[in-house]
């Protein structure tokens, strides 16, 4: 009977492989659920502990990641002009104007700023300058009085309360304002802040699954006091605030309920989290009994799993073979079904992935091509604008009848350098001396023809014009500033063009006007059609700034391009970025 045991055994490889699974699955699973079961309560309390310190410690880091950077709003005080500004009583409009742009700086550099309702400096005689208000007199009151006196016998506490603007809570931050020459209290910093912002710190937390759960921040005193939305309003909030006194962060139980504490460093609050102590220890005996029923479940299901996996695991082994030669012969339509989550099925999830991303590439580059020689035949058709040639030799004749000679000469020489370069015999790249001749050449033409109304300034670093550079990039963009810019404009208009290298080491230049400008609207809509690359229907005469952002990204990569602001009414800023190492020589 042995024999046939070991005969049968040795005959059947599925059964081998399952004997050999049970007895290296099944009864490791029995012993460490064992084990695992009479440790799992003291782990899992200990950990509950834990986790419910981690919750609230996760609120107070909150709390002082926002306090914080409320905080380095103080540094105002500290500036020469705030300085200035309350040691002065007469006007000061200059270390006004300087505290404002201060307050806009701040507000836009720090997140905390979006929450910052009004920040206000006064000095000790009432002299105050308010972000919503600006320079203003103000009668010092007696809470004022006293504040000062506060700050003079310890200018570095904070001062808060909790006030209300428009019937919205808010919370009020004080700080004295100490000149570093006498150290004395000079003035007083106050900070409003939205308190919404202080309670959406505690929505969605919770110590358990339930809604049983609360946090709440408190200062010693309780007079500043801040609780979870819908938690528990219809109930009267006690905490014994004698707990927590002497301890900065700990747990305490009291009448069935657990409370966890840990106090903030930047404001000295309490955070305090409290929930039902069944709760809190409520996934101990849960978990035990999970243990049990995970052990059985895993053994029923390991066998059952090693059933299916062998009857299963050749079929998608095949398919996948199967499909991979296809894509070999170039069917990239080819495609695996994956069946359940394993590592075949991975691996057929991977072969779709590259078929796509073959696909993807390949269309890519097609595209790429595609708009690569659309750019290409642009360029070709804007090397000589015919409408620009013909304004042009309409001006010469019209200066050769006046008998103005030598404008004649100046103007035709200026055409055929502007022709020389645009031609370039074929060539793509010219060095940025010669883009800036080509540049130079064009805008003698336009002034001629634009003389009252055009003045022009080119100022570029003399360090870049051995650089190479693709040819016709700046002309467009001056062309555009010219003709939907300053054209368009009632009297005097003026082009900037500079250049030089920016902070990034790489190649910059600017092309200014004071022209007519464009509203948010049509800017974004530019700007939209610079990132998509769709030719606006006005750049059918010339290829126009979009052609001139597809040509850059083409040859020097995406990092590369235009940037557009403009004003309405004010003018156009273009900015062209390329790398130094560009081009070719």
């Amino acid at each position: 009977m042995q024999w046939n045991w070991f005969t049968w055994l040795d005959k059947s490889l599925r059964t081998k492989m399952l004997v050999m699974f049970v007895l290296l699955t099944v009864f490791p699973l029995i012993f460490i659920g064992f084990i695992s079961y009479n440790k799992s309560a003291n782990i899992i309390s200990e950990r509950a502990y834990s986790l419910a310190q981690i919750k609230n410690s996760q609120i107070t880091r909150e709390i002082d990641v926002l306090f914080q950077d409320i905080h380095r709003f103080n540094e105002i005080g500290k500036q020469q002009s705030t300085v200035q500004f309350l040691l002065h009583q007469e006007e000061t409009y200059d270390e006004a104007k300087e505290i404002l742009s201060l307050f806009d700086f701040y507000q836009r550099s720090y997140l905390s700023g979006e929450h910052i309702f009004d920040i206000e400096i006064m000095n000790l005689t009432g002299k105050t300058i308010s972000d919503k208000r600006g320079v203003y007199q103000r009668e010092v009151t007696k809470n004022d009085e006293q504040l000062h006196a506060l700050f003079s016998e310890d200018p570095s506490q904070a001062q808060m309360e909790i006030t209300y603007q428009d019937g919205f809570p808010t919370l009020e931050i004080t700080n004295a304002i100490v000149w570093d020459i006498t150290e004395a209290v000079i003035g007083t910093m106050k900070i409003t802040i939205d308190a919404s912002t202080i309670t959406s710190i505690l929505a969605n937390k919770s110590l358990t699954d339930t809604d049983n759960s609360s946090f709440y921040i408190s200062s010693e005193d309780r007079d500043i006091f801040f609780q979870q939305k819908d938690r528990n309003k219809d109930q009267p909030v006690y905490i014994d605030m004698s707990q927590m006194n002497d301890k900065e962060q700990g747990y305490y139980t009291s009448d069935d309920m657990f409370y966890v504490y840990e106090t903030t460093k930047m404001t000295n609050w309490k955070v305090i989290g409290q929930a039902p102590i069944k709760e809190i220890m409520k996934d101990s005996n849960d978990i035990r009994t999970l243990i049990v029923l995970a052990v059985i479940s895993s053994i029923i299901f390991i066998i059952g799993l090693y059933m299916f996996i062998s009857n299963r695991l050749i079929r998608p082994i095949r398919l996948l073979k199967d499909k991979m030669q296809q894509a070999a012969q170039g069917n990239l339509e080819a495609k695996v079904i994956p069946v359940g989550e394993d590592e075949i099925a991975t691996l057929g999830d991977s072969f779709n992935q590259m078929i796509v991303k073959i696909k993807s590439l390949l269309d890519l580059s097609i595209e790429e091509e595609k708009k690569l020689k659309a750019a290409e035949f642009r360029t070709m058709q804007a090397q000589i604008n015919p409408h620009f040639l013909y304004n042009t030799l309409d001006t010469i004749i019209w200066l050769a009848e006046a008998k103005e000679h030598q404008s004649v000469i100046e103007l035709t020489k200026a055409l055929s350098q502007y022709s020389r370069i645009s031609l370039n015999k074929g060539k793509d790249w010219i060095t940025i001396a010669d883009e800036i001749a080509h540049i130079e050449s064009y805008l003698y033409i336009q002034k001629t023809r634009y003389e009252d109304i055009l003045d022009v300034s080119v100022q570029i670093d003399s360090n870049i014009l051995r650089y190479h550079i693709l040819k016709l990039l700046l002309q467009p963009v001056v062309e555009n500033a010219i003709y939907h810019g300053i054209k368009n404009k009632r009297g005097q208009g003026f082009l900037r063009i500079n250049g030089g290298i920016d902070e990034e080491n790489c190649i910059r230049f600017d092309v200014i006007d004071n022209g007519i400008g464009m509203d948010e609207e049509r800017l974004q809509e530019l700007r939209d059609h610079l990132l998509t690359g769709e030719v606006l229907p006005e750049a059918k005469n010339g290829f126009g700034l979009i052609n001139v952002q597809q040509r850059i990204q083409l040859y020097y990569g995406k990092d590369y391009g235009l940037k557009i602001n403009s004003w309405k009414g004010s003018g156009t800023r273009v900015t062209i970025t390329i790398p130094k190492s560009g081009g070719r020589k």
